[in-house]
């Protein structure tokens, strides 16, 4: 039951960090297309931390059952 929670809350997890990075590439294109140096690095800082989530989600949450044991 544990084990499905947690890979429940890494797909979730992966999942928000995938829109992260998704809405970093607009912004980021977006700011290229208008020339607009503020748009382009906040979606490139949104594309890293949606690949940072992306990297907790797939790596991090699924190691939480062995440091939680009841």
């Amino acid at each position: 039951m544990f084990d499905s929670i947690l890979n429940f809350a890494s797909m979730g997890v992966s999942a928000w960090g995938a829109v992260l990075a998704i809405l970093g590439i607009i912004d980021f294109s977006e700011g290229h297309s208008q020339s607009n140096q503020a748009k382009k690095s906040d979606g490139m800082g949104k594309i890293i931390g949606g690949g940072v989530i992306i990297a907790v989600g797939t790596v991090l949450v699924p190691q939480l059952s062995s440091y939680l044991t009841f």
